[in-house]
């Protein structure tokens, strides 16, 4: 009998169903790329625009500024020496207390000056002498007794003892040290009794009524700044008070790092508030002038350039390159970039130049707030 052959239907079944798979996929594949590339429906016949975005704007101002200058400024002594011995010898008295104000002249230090006390006698009598012996000698010049050479030897006698005497009298004056100026004097820190040597600091003495100022002032203010221009500093020491005073000294001179001047100003300083080495923070005023003035809110730097968003007259934003000078309590000096009068946006700054912008006014932002 013979053998069955098996039944081919289970591949030709398998088969349809690849072909279905296959056909399917490519179905959906087809449709992937019809929704890609189908173009996006528009609305009315054009594509819907974003919204403007919201901006607050103000007025380009041109305003009196006052042309202040600020500076740092150490203040220093009016005159200041630290007084020492010209010879090594003990201290027999000590005239002043630490701090204490004294005169110009006043003795501060006596040294030990005994034995040129007694020299200084010693060649004053012998001076004393001479002048005697020149007196007689004089009184018998017009009789022509004596010659005219005994009469210029015991002139010359007389020349060298009063050199003699005026010898010891500095080196009695060596030994004392006076106050050189109107001051005050620092820490005592000798005593009588002590040894000293010639060059020891013995003591300083400070002159501060007035006091010095020194300060820099920017080159482009240089040729404002003249001697007999009013000044006015403050210290942290001080809060709230201010020191009047008047610069004396200009440097002719302007460094070439800092590019700034040096100057110097004399502060009264009859209470002594100020003290040597003290920070000062120094005003001068050079008049008032009328400048461009926008509020600082409305620039917006990018890298070193500064740019202001402009309001052109169709509502849309304008992105405006300017030149900045000095800024004072929130408000910014333009020098070049925009006119009196021109619109432009203090806050919303993320419109794009070219872009409708919808500007706002200061009773609808806080209405938006209260809302929100």
């Amino acid at each position: 009998m013979p053998a069955e052959n098996p039944s081919p239907a289970p591949t030709s079944k398998r088969s349809l169903g690849r072909v279905i798979t296959i056909l399917v996929c490519l179905g959906l594949v087809a449709l992937a790329v019809y929704f890609f590339f189908a173009p996006t429906p528009e609305r009315g016949g054009e594509q819907e625009a974003p919204p403007p975005p919201p901006v607050l704007t103000t007025k380009v101002e041109e305003i009196l500024w006052d042309e202040t200058v600020k500076a740092l400024g150490t203040v220093r002594a009016n005159e200041q020496a630290m007084l020492a011995p010209k010879i090594t010898e003990r201290v027999t008295a000590v005239n002043f207390e630490s701090g204490q104000h004294v005169k110009k002249g006043d003795l501060l230090i006596q040294l030990n000056d005994a034995e040129q006390q007694a020299q200084l006698q010693e060649q004053q009598a012998s001076l004393d002498e001479r002048s005697r012996q020149l007196e007689r000698v004089r009184s018998v010049e017009d009789s022509g007794a004596l010659s005219r050479s005994v009469i210029d030897e015991e002139v010359s006698r007389f020349n060298m003892a009063s050199a003699q005497v005026d010898l010891a009298k500095a080196r009695v004056e060596d030994r004392r040290i006076y106050a050189p100026f109107d001051g005050v004097v620092g820490l005592r820190d000798v005593s009588p009794g002590e040894l000293v040597e010639a060059g020891d600091d013995l003591i300083e003495i400070i002159d501060l009524t007035p006091v010095k100022v020194d300060f820099t002032i920017p080159e482009r203010h240089f040729a404002q700044l003249e001697p007999g221009q009013k000044i006015s500093a403050r210290a942290e020491s001080y809060p709230g008070r201010v020191f009047e005073g008047e610069v004396r000294f200009i440097s002719p001179r302007i460094d070439p790092i800092s590019r700034a001047a040096q100057a110097r100003a004399l502060v009264a300083n009859e209470d002594f508030a100020l003290r040597p080495g003290m920070l000062l923070v120094v005003e001068l005023n050079f008049g008032s002038k009328r400048v461009l003035s926008v509020p600082e809110s409305a620039l917006s730097p990018i890298g070193d350039q500064q740019f202001i968003y402009r309001v052109s007259a169709e509502g849309t934003a304008e992105r405006v390159p300017v030149k900045v000078g000095r800024r004072q309590k929130g408000q910014a000096e333009i020098l070049e970039g925009l006119e009196a009068g021109e619109t432009i946006v203090t806050h919303g700054h993320r419109a794009r130049p070219g872009q409708p912008v919808n500007v706002l006014t200061q009773e609808q932002v806080f209405t938006r707030s209260s809302d929100s």
